[in-house]
């Protein structure tokens, strides 16, 4: 509102009137329309603060839910290790584990745990020509069929050759192309306390076979396309055959270490040139042999002298695992193929049991954190609807507080948007529930299912989407048949015009005696029945409403507040019984959650008839009382418009009257002059 200036400033001079008081009074009075324009206005904006507030807290809520949207929270498993051997169980093996993995028990027992190879040379602090190598050499690193060829001069350090080391490449002929593979040899080189230190970049021996169909050429040898390494410890074997003929080494063909060709005997049998055949090598993957010139490798001690002694060799070795008495060896100490969905790895020889469990700690944490943000926006909504107005403070601790806090007071008091949001939160958490899913794992079944009781033909309604296939199960059936039944169902592989679906809508595997559903990705199922029969498959769930997991309307007052109470052990029995229909239940009442919150909080722009508005029920409230605020505004502005056009003729009309007055005056004073010079002759 403009502040209005006096149009009088002193009272007229003439007529002694104040006029610029009667003008402020007129005004004043003309201004009462805008003062009830005002006080609606600042009552608008206190209540679009306070549902930014309620916006707010349904935000916060909102945020919570992602975690329990999700299947992976509730089909979460975790591996607990407790040692057999003594001390840390966490010193012998450590795992982890995904969701697919089976609750089960085993015991594992490491034997040896994956070693590299490693050749430790000699201390060497200064060149090598210090050292006393008298002339420049080569030697070379042979390790899984690749060969690297490090030059060494008298004037290289061990750092100069360990660079060499780490920048060769392998060297063998790529007979396709006739040019080097040229592809890294599988190790590093460091220098350590003055040493030399060769390291395989994998652990264990392992296992490299390499079948290889050459044909025969016309001279004596033929190109391999992989370098041998037959000695310890690559121990390479090298076997021929062609036409049903396997040829002899040391009579047919000679395979020397080192090189990377067959050299056919004079003295025996060979192929004819042309002739295809096929060479077999079988060599350790990891363990990798040197040779070269004797005088560079006696003085780095890589020569063959030192394989025995543990000062120069670290031998490479496979992991040894026990597990449930059946022992087994992998090449390295990270092994993700005993048991689907778990990943161990060994750190040390001792004997653990392994127990795979659900692992429930992600899903009640993100269930406190909803329920606690759940309740803090119920706590808003009730305070709100309930509180009475408050127009100033009445104890002394309030004098702090600013008189719009107090001015906010009782302006939502039985708000409808409130109450109808409360309810529908309300209804979401207390109503029965469909549950939907993208997997859904049965209970084993071993033969048929009359051997589980089913004495009578019956169905189940698998729905994904509008599509719904009805599955026909007799007690003839197995978990194969009826696996058979839905992955070959109209409704799941066609849509409604009969055209076949890229992916089907849904299905079904059998996996250790039990049935598997899974829908395809983004999509969801929900499995229905008139009878027991998806108990009998395990597909059935108890749960329908949350209060069964242990979600309920807290208790005092009756639930009149709506807050929820969580209880954990509830919940985590309900999850060690079915976590597929836990997180069934949770991800689709938790989506509805999502949803309603959204219908009320998104201010994205949708339109409505011939314009645009938000989305959401809370956001359109604030929108539509931004637009009264905008309409208060204009008509303010219009009205002190009004009021200075009027000011201004009171203006102009005071001046008219000050200046008539003052004419009066005038007149009058002459009058009176008049009179008196009249009564003066008389007498």
């Amino acid at each position: 509102m403009a502040e209005y200036e006096s149009t009088f400033s002193i009272p007229g001079i003439a007529s002694s009137i104040d006029w610029g008081a009667m003008a402020d009074k007129l005004l004043e009075n003309a201004r009462k329309p805008e003062k009830v324009w005002i006080a609606t206005r600042d009552t608008l904006e206190l209540k679009i603060g306070l549902l930014n507030e309620f916006s707010g807290a349904l935000k916060s809520t909102q945020k919570t839910l992602s975690p329990l949207k999700l299947e992976s929270t509730f089909r979460a498993k975790l591996a607990e290790f407790s040692s057999l051997s003594g001390g840390d169980a966490g010193g012998i093996v450590s795992a982890v584990v995904d969701a697919d993995a089976a609750i089960s028990q085993h015991e594992i027992e490491v034997i040896q745990k994956a070693l590299n190879e490693v050749r430790f040379g000699a201390r060497i602090k200064t060149t090598m020509g210090d050292a006393g190598l008298t002339a420049g050499g080569t030697f070379s690193i042979n390790v899984g069929g690749r060969r690297g060829v490090i030059e060494v001069k008298t004037t290289d350090s061990l750092s100069a050759i360990a660079q060499k080391i780490n920048a060769a490449k392998d060297v063998t002929i790529n007979p396709a192309t006739g040019s080097p593979w040229g592809e890294s040899l599988g190790v590093t080189a460091s220098v350590i306390d003055n040493r030399l230190v060769i390291k395989s970049t994998a652990s264990g021996l392992g296992t490299t076979t390499d079948t290889t169909t050459l044909k025969r050429g016309i001279g004596p040898s033929d190109k391999l396309g992989f370098t041998l390494a037959k000695g310890i410890p690559s121990s390479g074997t090298v076997t021929i055959s062609a036409g049903g003929v396997d040829y002899i080494e040391g009579t047919d063909f000679e395979a020397v270490s080192g090189t990377d060709e067959i050299v056919w005997l004079a003295a025996g049998s060979a192929p004819a040139a042309g002739t295809e055949y096929k060479v077999t090598y079988t060599v350790n993957s990891n363990a990798f042999s040197v040779d070269g010139t004797a005088e560079v490798l006696e003085l780095l001690k890589l020569d063959d002298s030192t394989l025995a002694d543990p000062e120069y060799r670290l031998e490479a070795r496979d992991a040894v695992v026990k597990v449930d008495g059946l022992t087994l060896t992998r090449p390295s100490n990270t092994i993700d193929d005993l048991f689907e969905g778990v990943k161990l790895t060994i750190h040390g020889a001792g004997s653990v049991i392994m127990n795979i469990t659900q692992d429930a700690e992600k899903a009640v944490t993100s269930i406190q954190e909803f329920v606690a943000a759940y309740n803090d926006t119920m706590d808003w909504i009730n305070i709100r609807l309930s509180e009475s107005t408050k127009s100033s403070p009445s104890t002394q601790g309030d004098q702090y507080k600013n008189e719009d806090f107090y001015k906010k007071f009782g302006l939502l008091h039985g708000n409808s948007l409130l109450w109808q949001s409360k309810s529908s939160l309300r209804q979401l958490m207390t109503n029965s529930v469909e549950s939907k899913y993208s997997l859904k794992t049965g209970t084993p079944v071993l033969g048929t299912l009359a051997g589980e009781g089913l004495a009578s033909d019956t169905y189940f309604d698998l729905k994904v989407g509008v599509r719904t296939a009805r599955i026909a199960v007799t007690p003839a059936d197995t978990l194969s048949t009826i696996a058979s039944k839905i992955n070959t169902s109209y409704e799941m592989t066609h849509d409604a015009q009969g055209r076949t679906y890229p992916i089907p809508m849904a299905s079904a595997k059998v996996k250790d005696n039990q049935l598997v559903i899974t829908s395809s990705p983004n999509r969801k199922f929900s499995l229905s029945a008139e009878d027991t029969v998806l108990d009998t498959l395990g597909l059935g769930t108890p749960f329908s409403l949350l209060s069964q997991i242990g979600i309920t309307t807290e208790k005092t007052d009756y639930g009149k507040s709506g807050k929820l109470e969580f209880d954990t052990e509830k919940f985590i029995e309900a999850l060690r019984k079915d976590p597929d229909g836990v997180a069934g239940i949770m991800n689709t009442v938790m989506e509805k959650m999502d949803g309603t919150i959204a219908n009320l909080v998104d201010a994205s722009q949708v339109e409505v008839g011939s314009t645009t508005a938000p989305k959401g029920r809370v956001a359109s409230q604030i929108s539509m009382w931004q637009s009264e605020i905008r309409t208060i505004n204009k008509r303010i502005t219009d009205f002190e418009r009004r009021l200075d056009i009027r000011a201004r003729g009171l203006y102009d009309s005071f001046a008219q009257a000050e200046v008539r007055l003052a004419a009066l005056q005038q007149q009058s004073s002459w009058l009176a002059s008049v009179v008196s010079q009249m009564s003066g002759q008389a007498k």
